[in-house]
């Protein structure tokens, strides 16, 4: 029953889909984490349906783009971007490491979030549109299904670093919920992230290793900011990193598709 229910609170954290109410406890925390790829999982789904019905209608290859562009934000709410222009605002400002932990803390956004924002925005919209354009012109649509399956691989990617990393603030949510998890949230984790692989090389053998060579370079560079400027990971900082972490496989599936 620990098991359901933490898959409920993990689909009612990190995304808006309606899930049955219940008053939680520590306890039901202890596998959330887990879960976070399952998130991932309903989002790619979505956006393989989504990409399939387009294609069948013929749209328009920038309506396709935008469609799948915002597909994550409508099913998070904008979670994950929230940390991003935190993470970004605390970046830009210079200051200590306790300083930096309070500017977290701060509801309002500033310009360099805003900025940071908008040139993420630009970036992810062109290289999926190059994805699409490619796969519209060939007749080949293997790279945008692969990237419908990035939001799991991230995802996953993301909670073993949230298992693992060492978190900056004791009090956190995020510590609430990674210091709750065992061995057997992190083998689970592993495997889901696997089977995000597997199916990555399912779909084009290449594509596999090229997504994971990105996603765990970048982690080993997530790792050392977080680090140096923090002194280790927050709820913030995983947000941004799932973010990121999207937009650099997308960036990377448009350059692939040059030579796919």
């Amino acid at each position: 029953m620990s098991i359901f229910k933490s898959i409920i609170i993990a689909f009612s954290m990190y995304s808006r889909i309606p899930m049955p109410m219940f008053t939680w406890n520590e306890k039901d925390m202890e596998h959330v984490i887990t879960f976070l790829p399952l998130v991932g999982a309903v989002i790619g789904g979505i956006c393989y349906a989504v990409a399939r019905l387009s294609i069948l209608f013929e749209l328009p290859c920038m309506v396709i783009t935008l469609i799948l562009t915002f597909i994550p934000i409508l099913v998070t709410g904008g979670f994950h971007l929230d940390g991003f222009m935190d993470v970004q605002d605390v970046i830009k400002s210079y200051q200590s490491k306790e300083k930096k932990l309070e500017i977290m803390k701060d509801p309002h956004i500033g310009a360099f979030a805003v900025i940071s924002l908008v040139g993420l925005g630009l970036i992810w919209i062109c290289s999926l549109y190059y994805v699409v354009y490619r796969a519209l012109q060939t007749g080949c649509y293997k790279t945008v299904y692969i990237y419908a399956i990035v939001f799991a691989f991230v995802r996953g990617i993301c909670g073993i670093t949230c298992v693992k990393i060492q978190n900056a603030k004791k009090d956190s949510m995020l510590n609430m919920e990674s210091g709750r998890a065992g061995n057997g949230d992190f083998i689970f984790l592993i495997f889901e992230s696997l089977a995000a692989i597997l199916l990555m090389g399912f779909i084009k053998t290449i594509a596999a290793p090229i997504c994971t060579a990105v996603i765990l370079l970048y982690t080993f560079y997530y790792k050392r900011v977080c680090d140096k400027t923090f002194g280790g990971i927050t709820g913030d900082t995983s947000g941004y990193f799932v973010v990121t972490g999207e937009c650099l496989l997308t960036v990377a599936l448009a350059i692939f598709s040059i030579w796919s």
